[in-house]
């Protein structure tokens, strides 16, 4: 083999490294002190069928950001689904209301405000449109 190419475990090494380095700095950039605020402008306005949102529940819809809610029925909410306490995604809506589960703070899915853990700020609210069956958000 020559001098120019790097072998094979070279090549796995570095690639290994650089995929290792990546998956952290996403993950330490996921639990990032600060609020969830300059989340609410970039979640790009998207639609949702009323019927994927339970009644006294709600849904995480991780690819927009976002937790859609109802608290009661036809009554839809939405919020920035990353936690105000260090910026992770909220994982799930339980019955204690949307869930962080790196610190495992609830947020009230009527009104975004924490309710249990060590968040102290409320989710940033979307924009909620209602026509027929179809939600629009954001």
């Amino acid at each position: 083999m020559s001098d120019t190419q790097p072998t094979r475990r070279a090549f796995v090494r570095t690639v290994t490294a650089a995929g290792g380095g990546a998956a952290l700095t996403a993950f330490l950039a996921a639990c990032s002190s600060g609020t969830g605020g300059a989340a609410a402008e970039t979640t790009a306005p998207f639609e949702l069928p009323t019927s994927e949102v339970p009644v006294g529940g709600g849904v995480v819809l991780n690819e927009h950001s976002a937790v859609v809610t109802q608290p009661s029925a036809r009554e839809f909410r939405a919020f920035v689904a990353i936690c105000t306490h260090k910026q992770c995604p909220l994982s799930s809506v339980e019955s204690l209301g949307a869930y962080c589960a790196c610190h495992s703070s609830y947020f009230d899915i009527a009104t975004g405000h924490p309710v249990a853990g060590p968040a102290q700020e409320a989710l940033p609210e979307l924009p909620v449109t209602v026509s027929g069956d179809t939600l629009r958000i954001g």
